[in-house]
């Protein structure tokens, strides 16, 4: 199935080092290029302020300053009012886009003195000052710039609109180095970057589009994508509708291992995620005090504690297993280690989440295993199996999910504004965007482990498992909060998902 350029991401330098041979082979020379890029810009400002709105132009030293400079010609034509602040120009085109502005008598103020009280005369500002590439930290005048334009917007009603990347944001990592613009707006161009669709990223790109200038299908035959976005297309073809012969026995079984005393909730979310997502049967193995509530709490789960159970009758019990979701509550105390390290002997497919992941990294050669493992832990989860720090995850998200996915040899999904997901032998990240701050909760990753338990259990290719899975948990999630995303449940994806599972 043919992917969209919409869904292809390239890093920063293939960007950079390929764009112009791209436009080259098409007779696009680098000028008419800058025109595109003011051109794209210019709609989206159109779209959003229609002239005669006042429009700021922070314009840098190189080519994203160029684009500024042209962008504040075409502005104007149209009935902008328009002023530009700038660096002096350095490159070859920033120099000659400067120059044509200001042979139409356009006027220029240093960006070394602007100031909030000047912004707040203004009812758009666009950010032209670094764009892309960023790979040292801000020196101290850009700083300057950007904090002025940050302190200027939480004070003052201002629309920004950054070209290509935020300045100051790193446009691989999607971090700020150390500061960043916080747009409103971001066209990007050529395609998408890495670092506009994960970690901070969603804090500073604000709305993000991508402007092809014309060129993007011949820059794909140049260039093999870093990543790929996932979208509603690649869920539903996973998703057929079901024969009107099926019976349950055909939808898989998935068994919930975990439900320590006092964390039975998990269990029950994960359970009740698994059936809604299709699941034929949903079994738990919990511990014994856990056993009456979780069974009160879900009529549909077959409930089974562990009250003297050995490693012979734990097997036994997972013969019958499709997928194990294991970790739900769990706890990291002896119960928890010691059926953590049984089911990880077997050969059920296993989905390793939460206190399992805690297990894992304090007992690594239990992953050691044969059959097929898939691992969702966020950043937290994921620096204790990486033994560095959540900090540390989060400078270079891209690194960390390889890292976890070759090093326990399993399919793993990095938690996030900007969900990654890669196996052990893909060359390209899977990115899933969808999602809202009302997952920010306790007992949404217990959702997301038991849809991507149920999916494993129906048979979903191992590959499509965690992007189908992230992609539902996502999208249920922002149709939850639609009534408000404070205060919206884990439990409250639960309709949203039986409807997306249902495309």
């Amino acid at each position: 199935m043919p992917v969209s350029v919409q869904q292809l991401v390239y890093r920063t330098e293939q960007v950079r080092e390929r764009e112009l041979e791209a436009a080259e082979s098409l007779s696009v020379s680098a000028e008419q290029l800058m025109q595109r890029a003011a051109k794209s810009c210019l709609a989206a400002l159109e779209r959003q302020y229609p002239a005669p709105a006042r429009v700021m132009i922070l314009c840098g030293a190189g080519n994203n300053g160029g684009d500024g400079w042209v962008l504040a010609r075409l502005a104007r034509t149209h009935g902008y009012r328009v002023q530009v602040v700038a660096a002096q120009p350095k490159s070859d085109l920033a120099k000659q886009a400067a120059a044509a502005w200001e042979d139409e008598q356009g006027t220029v103020e240093p960006l070394e003195k602007l100031d909030r009280t000047h912004i707040a005369e203004y009812d758009v500002i666009v950010d032209a000052m670094l764009g892309t590439g960023l790979s040292r930290d801000l020196d101290a005048s850009y700083c300057r710039a950007v904090e002025t334009l940050n302190d200027a917007k939480n004070f003052h009603k201002l629309w920004v609109l950054s070209i290509d990347c935020p300045t100051g944001l790193q446009s691989d990592r999607g971090v700020a180095i150390p500061v960043a613009v916080e747009a409103d707006y971001t066209v990007t161009m050529v395609a998408l970057k890495p670092g506009l669709l994960t970690a901070q990223a969603a804090h500073y790109v604000g709305r993000l589009e991508l402007a092809e200038l014309g060129i993007a299908a011949a820059f794909q035959h140049l260039e093999q994508p870093f990543a790929t976005l996932v979208e509603q297309d690649d869920v539903a073809r996973h998703l057929p509708p079901r024969s009107r012969t099926s019976h349950k026995g055909r939808h898989g079984h998935v068994v919930i291992v975990g439900g320590a005393p006092g964390m039975s909730g998990a269990v029950v979310l994960a359970g009740r995620a698994a059936l809604r997502a299709g699941a034929g049967k949903v079994s738990v193995l919990t511990h014994p005090e856990s056993h009456a509530l979780i069974a009160s709490a879900q009529p549909e789960l077959m409930v089974s504690s562990t009250e003297a159970a050995s490693k012979t009758d734990v097997v036994k019990f997972l013969e019958r297993a499709d997928a194990v979701v294991l970790g739900p509550g769990l706890d990291q105390q002896d119960w928890g280690a010691r059926l953590c390290q049984w089911v990880l002997g077997t050969e059920v497919p296993v989905l390793l989440d939460a206190d399992g992941l805690n297990v894992v990294a304090q007992h690594r050669a239990w992953a050691n295993r044969s059959a097929p493992l898939w691992i969702t832990p966020h950043p937290g989860e994921a620096a204790r199996l990486l033994d560095t720090t959540s900090d540390a995850i989060e400078q270079d998200r891209w690194q960390a999910v390889r890292r976890l996915a070759q090093e326990l040899n399993a399919f793993a999904l990095l938690k996030g504004a900007g969900t990654l997901i890669v196996g052990p032998e893909s060359e390209t990240i899977r990115i899933c965007t969808r999602g809202s701050p009302a997952l920010a909760v306790g007992g949404s990753g217990d959702v997301l482990s038991g849809i991507a338990g149920s999916l494993i259990a129906q048979g979903l290719a191992a590959e499509a498992i965690l992007p189908c899975a992230a992609w539902l948990h996502g999208r249920a999630g922002e149709q939850a909060a639609i009534a408000g995303e404070r205060g919206t449940l884990p439990s409250d994806l639960m309709d949203p998902l039986r409807k997306l599972v249902n495309p």
